[in-house]
């Protein structure tokens, strides 16, 4: 290997540490991707006024409600929401769009819409077993953010989407101070005076890897609807922890 190309690798892996941080929380991340079995209903909801309020959704896409303990995951509000999900079946395997809250499911169901459904099970048996776990999501682009109508510069609800993985913290910077917005059971993080100027914002995923934003200024006073705000960063595909450095692998090819 010549040496530039060594010494290009460090520098890139030096620039993309500085800008994508990792948070060592072993306990809290170490089992997002693992493999649940359960089981899978189906229904035709899901599509419009899910739990995940991440309309509007395409008639075409293939999504799925999800049991409360997971949804709600390591006691994270909607922590799943939208994330994408890799369900098999007796028939062979899919991957699902998470829009909704499945109130009545055991741990580890889902309840798919009847195209999934019938990719992995047969539609007369109603109910069938499953094994599923959490991918990377399909998307391309940079995140986006929806702005929640009543939102102003006193309370605001913000919803991060197109994220690669589920998105399970939120923090926005005040007077050099990092403060945490919760997460509500509705999808959307919540903060206060947060003023009219441009925001910037931390943002972890379920894997404990941060990057930070800029949201545009919110309005003075509250909006009588929901819009849509672009995002300028993207999660990384791939991390590798060294020596306390965070590299994306997919900045190597």
């Amino acid at each position: 290997m010549k040496r530039s190309y060594i010494k290009r690798k460090i520098l890139i892996s030096f620039v993309v540490a500085i800008n994508i941080s990792l948070c060592f929380n072993v306990q809290a991340f170490a089992t997002w991707d693992s493999l649940h079995s359960s089981y899978a209903t189906y229904t035709g909801s899901g599509y419009s006024g899910g739990a995940s309020l991440l309309d509007p959704i395409s008639p075409d896409m293939e999504i799925t409600a999800l049991d409360p303990d997971d949804y709600n995951y390591n006691g994270v509000n909607a922590a799943l929401a939208g994330a994408y999900l890799e369900v098999q079946g007796t028939k062979g395997k899919t991957i699902v769009y998470v829009t909704d809250l499945y109130p009545e499911g055991a741990k580890g169901s889902l309840d798919l819409c009847p195209a999934s459904f019938a990719k992995i099970g047969n539609i007369p048996d109603g109910k069938i077993n499953i094994k599923w776990h959490v991918v990377k999501a399909p998307v391309k682009g940079m995140f986006s953010y929806r702005i929640k109508e009543g939102s102003s510069q006193y309370w605001a609800a913000i919803q991060v989407r197109n994220h690669k993985y589920p998105v399970i913290k939120m923090e926005y910077l005040k007077d050099n101070t990092w403060i945490n917005m919760p997460k509500m059971s509705w999808n959307h993080f919540v903060g206060t005076n947060m003023g009219t100027k441009a925001i910037k914002v931390r943002i972890t995923d379920i894997r404990g890897v941060t990057v930070t934003d800029t949201i545009n200024s919110l309005p003075q006073y509250g909006t009588s609807q929901s819009y849509i705000v672009p995002g300028h960063v993207q999660l990384p595909d791939t991390i590798i922890s060294s020596n306390n450095l965070v590299y994306s692998t997919t900045n190597f090819r």
